[in-house]
C-alpha cells in the first residue's frame, strides 16, 4: 500500500511529463553537493526540471504513460531531466556536464517514442536546435529563387542605369 507522500510524488511526476517529448535518465552518483547544485543551476537557467525522484516511483510513473523502454535503465542513482518547451535542451546541459564531471553518466532517453543509449544523447546533443535547422532547410530552398531573382533585377536594372547614365552624360554636354 503505497503511502500519501509517495501517491504525491507519484501524481506530481505524471502531471509534470505529461506532455513531455523528452525524457533523460542520469546516473549522478560521485557528483559531489557542489557539482550537484551547479548542475541543478545550469538546468534551471535553461528551463529544464532536474528531479530525482525513486526508481519504482519512476517506472510506475512511465509505464502509466506507456513508456517501457526505460525500465531496464531505472537501476541506481537516478535523475530524471526533462524541458516541457525543447526535447534537446536536456541532451546539450547533460552532454556538455558530463564533458566536464566524468562522474556524472547520461544513462538513456526516450525522445518522441524512440529510445537512445548514452553515445546517442551525445550525438543529439551536437545538433543544432530545431529552429535552427528549420531555418537551414528554408535557407536551402530560398537560395535558388533569390539568386534567380537577384539575376532577374540586374537584367531588367541595366537598361535603366544605362539610359540613366546616358542622361546624365547629356546633361553634363549641355
Amino acid at each position: 500500500m503505497p503511502t500519501p507522500h509517495k501517491e504525491a510524488v507519484l501524481k506530481d511526476t505524471q502531471e509534470r511529463i505529461a506532455g513531455v517529448r523528452g525524457l533523460y535518465l542520469a546516473d549522478f552518483s560521485g557528483l559531489t553537493v557542489e557539482k550537484m547544485t551547479q548542475l541543478r543551476k545550469q538546468c534551471r537557467e535553461q528551463g529544464i526540471a532536474f528531479r530525482v525522484i525513486k526508481n519504482t516511483l519512476l517506472r510506475r510513473s512511465f509505464n502509466e504513460r506507456g513508456i517501457t523502454e526505460l525500465d531496464a535503465h531505472l537501476v541506481g542513482n537516478t535523475g530524471l531531466v526533462f524541458c516541457p518547451s525543447n526535447e534537446m535542451a536536456p541532451a546539450k546541459v547533460l552532454s556538455d556536464f558530463a564533458k566536464e564531471n566524468e562522474k556524472l553518466r547520461v544513462k538513456a532517453a526516450v525522445v518522441d517514442g524512440r529510445l537512445y543509449d548514452g553515445k546517442a544523447i551525445a550525438q543529439l546533443a551536437l545538433l543544432p536546435s530545431r529552429d535552427v535547422l528549420l531555418s537551414q532547410v528554408l535557407s536551402t530552398f530560398i537560395a535558388p529563387m533569390t539568386q534567380f531573382l537577384a539575376a532577374v533585377n540586374a537584367a531588367l536594372a541595366t537598361p535603366a542605369n544605362m539610359a540613366d547614365a546616358l542622361h546624365r552624360e547629356k546633361s553634363k554636354a549641355s
